[in-house]
């Protein structure tokens, strides 16, 4: 399902810095710190080092959307974590595919994100969509990342052009990585090492899944795996986010050895 743009305002909420100060008989003494607060809600969402630029929601989406548009994206997911302390945004490229098997397809993802708490740098990381499947799954594979720290001196982020690198990177990744995955036999022992990766109370539905239908090659695991993050696991919780971002690194790395 795509969301309209305007879904994006929600997360493109005022911020404002207050410098922390310690008091003393002879006044109000500066310390190294301040807090990063949210004006429409005055909540506090982080005490950071007065070296921590933000960097901040609007100017990012503002910034990435005029390329994101141009280059025919369209909004897929956004997520606020922490009363807005961090925030994803996963956009994908429907008039881009790339064919991975006989009638399967993937679209290349940009998934965005930032924070203000210090736990994500101002991102962008390429990743995949399933196209054609009978579920309709979102797959979380995810090929590398350029980002921009908040740091004092830091780098410009230049968000259009990470963008375009980084679509132009994920199709090349997923022209030649995928027929891999999808040709590669499975190595039995690598089933069992995936689901010591889930969660405790994920391990017995992912294993329905695999007796169900058993995996043969590393893309059939692929899938599996995501099956049990897209449609099993809170996709509202942070964790179902980082597990599904670290499936297709985990599984590739399998898959190359596996074909050594």
């Amino acid at each position: 399902m795509n969301l309209p743009f305007s879904k994006l305002e929600e997360s493109k909420f005022p911020i404002k810095e207050a410098a922390v100060t310690f008091d003393t008989p002879q006044g109000n003494v500066p310390t190294d710190y301040k807090l990063i607060v949210r004006e429409d809600t005055n909540k506090i969402l982080s005490c950071m080092t007065n070296s921590y630029k933000v960097i901040d929601n609007s100017t990012l989406l503002d910034a990435a959307l005029p390329r994101l548009e141009e280059m025919g994206a369209v909004l897929q997911e956004t997520n606020i974590f922490g009363g807005g302390a961090r925030c994803q945004w996963k956009f994908r490229f429907p008039d881009l595919k790339v064919k991975v098997d006989k009638g399967d397809y993937v679209n290349p993802t940009i998934h965005i994100k930032n924070s203000y708490d210090g736990f994500y740098e101002a991102s962008a990381v390429a990743g995949a969509f399933r196209l054609i499947c009978s579920n309709g799954l979102v797959i979380g594979y995810t090929f590398g990342k350029s980002s921009a720290r908040h740091h004092i001196g830091s780098k410009k982020l230049e968000i259009d052009s990470i963008i375009t690198d980084v679509v132009d990177s994920v199709v090349n990744i997923m022209k030649t990585d995928f027929p891999n995955l999808v040709e590669t036999e499975l190595n039995k022992k690598d089933t069992a090492n995936l689901l010591t990766s889930f969660p405790s109370q994920y391990m017995e539905v992912a294993m329905r899944k695999m007796v169900g239908k058993p995996p043969k090659t590393y893309w059939d695991l692929l899938n599996v795996a995501t099956w049990v993050a897209t449609h099993q696991m809170d996709r509202k919780k942070e964790a179902t986010h980082k597990f599904e971002s670290d499936i297709y690194k985990k599984i590739n790395n399998m898959a190359t050895i596996a074909r050594a």
